[in-house]
């Protein structure tokens, strides 16, 4: 097939996990034999005005399309959308009244006409035969392409009352976009096919979809590793991991707020934990989140870096002890990959339980002690640790090719094809 891959997320650099999360789906499809348009489309904020020619590299010369420029006409319409969200959040605030219409984004508040027409244009032109589009609040791209494009919306998270969850766990503002129940079920309910990232979400998007006149398909179809040749900074993913030196262990992490909560808890409650065990233990930091957070006197911090095995030469254990979250573990899923078993909270291992072993350990979010005991069991014995590293890559390897395998299903299978509002 040809398809057109439209996303706000640009791969390169590929800093977060939902960049990592775009960049595996399109090498899975080019492996699968399927040639792919990305069309980057505008959302905020861009890392790389250089990285046109690195996409391009990645999807073939022509085959990449920037139209994150948008018009002033399209930009004022795009902001209007929002502004009575943004109108009621803050009067909420100043009268100290806590109402759901304070966190509620409209469906489509994301995205402007002139991109739909644009992106639409291109999928015509290039006469791709299948469209996926990365997040539900862009599914209006979806909305008036022809009957025989397939349809597929790549979900990353669900996002119906985003907002509850964080503001649980003491995040607040940090949810990124929430949405009414119904609105998530509208923009599903535009495509052929739902990707859900985990099988959780995937039971919640069938119900919510339930009774719905021409239902999507919904499979799982999770986060694929990148090809460990790729060049992509943080995401090169060795064949194998050398034990590195005792009493260390990894936090790869971004600087969202959820990383540097999880930090936080860790030092405070965790690591005094780790080191009546052993009292040589150092915590190595690695990605954006050094430069979110103060020093400590048993952390060391290795920024940013170009080899994900660089990071774990020096300390062979990842840990991901986060307490928020949705979606999947990018973090803990290429720490896998990389041959580092992983020690995570319930958490930090969502989405991964099926791998649960040698390779990952899950602990109850908050009990330091048990977590503690499962670092230590590794820091205290490298030769347990490179055995458990070795599982570790086994159980990513089978995991990449389910994805794969789920994938190809869901493009090969047919489904409703009518036009949706």
């Amino acid at each position: 097939m040809r398809l057109a891959v439209v996303s706000h997320i640009p791969v390169y650099p590929t800093t977060a996990g939902n960049r990592a999360r775009v960049l595996g789906l399109i090498q899975a499809l080019q492996e699968l034999g399927h040639e792919v348009i990305f069309i980057q489309i505008p959302s905020g904020p861009y890392d790389a005005p250089e990285s046109a020619a690195r996409h391009e590299a990645l999807v073939g010369a022509g085959n990449f399309y920037d139209l994150t420029r948008l018009s002033a006409p399209a930009r004022l319409a795009k902001w209007l959308k929002a502004f009575p969200v943004r109108a009621v959040s803050r009067l909420s605030k100043l009268a100290r009244i806590d109402t759901p219409w304070r966190y509620w984004r409209p469906l489509d508040s994301h995205i402007s006409g002139e991109t739909v027409r644009a992106a639409q244009a291109i999928i015509h032109t290039r006469g791709c035969e299948a469209c996926i589009v990365e997040y539900v609040f862009h599914s209006a791209v979806l909305v008036g392409l022809p009957g025989q494009v397939r349809k597929l919306i790549d979900t990353h998270d669900q996002f119906s009352n985003r907002h509850v969850g964080y503001a649980a766990t003491g995040l607040g503002d940090s949810y990124w976009v929430s949405l009414r129940p119904r609105a998530e079920r509208r923009g599903l309910a535009r495509a052929d096919g739902v990707l859900a990232i985990q099988e959780a979400e995937a039971a919640a998007f069938a119900a919510m979809l339930r009774g719905e006149p021409h239902a999507p398909l919904v499979r799982v179809v999770s986060h694929f590793l990148p090809r460990t040749d790729d060049p992509t900074p943080g995401h090169v993913l060795p064949s194998s991991v050398l034990p590195g030196p005792p009493h260390r262990a990894t936090f790869v992490a971004s600087s969202n707020s959820a990383n540097v909560q999880a930090l936080a808890l860790f030092l405070e409650r965790g690591l005094p934990e780790v080191i009546r065990r052993d009292p040589e233990f150092r915590l190595l930091l690695a990605g954006a989140i050094c430069a979110a957070v103060p020093d400590h006197p048993r952390v060391d911090k290795f920024g940013r870096f170009d080899r994900l095995g660089d990071v774990f030469a020096r300390a062979p254990i990842s840990l991901n002890p986060v307490l928020s979250g949705s979606g999947i573990s990018v973090k803990a899923l290429e720490s896998l990959a990389a041959g580092a078993p992983v020690i995570a909270t319930e958490t930090g291992a969502r989405g991964l339980g099926a791998l649960a072993g040698d390779g990952l350990r899950i602990l109850p979010d908050g009990d330091w002690s048990a977590y503690a005991d499962a670092l230590c069991a590794l820091t205290l014995d490298p030769e347990r640790c490179a055995r458990e590293g070795t599982q570790a890559r086994l159980a990513a390897a089978d995991w990449n090719q389910r994805q794969r395998a789920g994938l190809e299903r869901l493009l090969k299978q047919e489904g409703p094809s009518t036009l949706r509002a």
